[in-house]
């Protein structure tokens, strides 16, 4: 089991980070060169959402304390951008800059959560 966790941690963080990173890449080049990231931030984007859900499913179903209500509102912010970049664009500078805000949000979510 320890092992699928890391594993699932592994692809969550690194499709995460590359998710994140390109999207405030993009939005402070006002959504220039996003057409050719697009189906990459998606792929992405898809990645972090389902190794996410299995993480939770290993190692958060039991409860919903405060840890998992702070982690439902990043996973929530999450997909919220990903309906985002994929609802506007043809906006990208707008989708992106609303993204970062979203993903931002994420971010916070996972690095305070243990700490609630």
């Amino acid at each position: 089991m320890t092992t699928i966790i890391m594993i699932l941690i592994a692809l969550h963080a690194l499709s995460g980070v590359f998710w994140v990173g390109s999207t405030f890449t993009l939005a402070r080049q006002g959504g220039a060169g996003s057409e050719a990231l697009f189906r990459p931030q998606m792929g992405a984007a898809v990645v972090a959402v389902l190794t996410g859900a299995g993480l939770w499913h290993l190692l958060h179903e039991a409860g919903f304390g405060s840890t998992e209500k702070v982690l439902m509102l990043g996973a929530l912010a999450a997909i919220a951008a990903a309906g985002v970049q994929g609802a506007l664009k043809k906006k990208p500078a707008v989708a992106h800059r609303i993204a970062a805000v979203l993903l931002a949000v994420t971010v916070i979510c996972m690095v305070v959560s243990r700490h609630v």
